[in-house]
């Protein structure tokens, strides 16, 4: 799905309905060279991330789980951008 959303006089964005009901109302602004992402917060992050990865994070510090999420989300964002 590909929608056009403009900032209004105060520099907000205001993201489809169907959007939303689909994603939810928060997300995390991510600024590429090239652009800018919107990625969907869940409610509870903590729970989504144990449903999605289980204890692959067991023994970690929050500081390593953070690095390791930020360097795959920038990794996901640029693939397939350097043909």
């Amino acid at each position: 799905m590909s929608k056009t959303a403009e900032t209004d006089d105060r520099g907000r964005i205001v993201i489809p309905h169907e959007i939303r009901e689909r994603h939810g109302d928060r997300y995390r602004v991510i600024e590429l060279e090239d652009r800018i992402e919107l990625i969907p917060i869940e409610e509870d992050p903590i729970k989504g991330l144990r449903e999605a990865v289980g204890d692959a994070f067991e023994g970690k510090s929050m500081h390593e789980i953070k690095q390791e999420a930020r360097e795959a989300a920038r990794s996901a964002a640029t693939d397939g951008r350097r043909e």
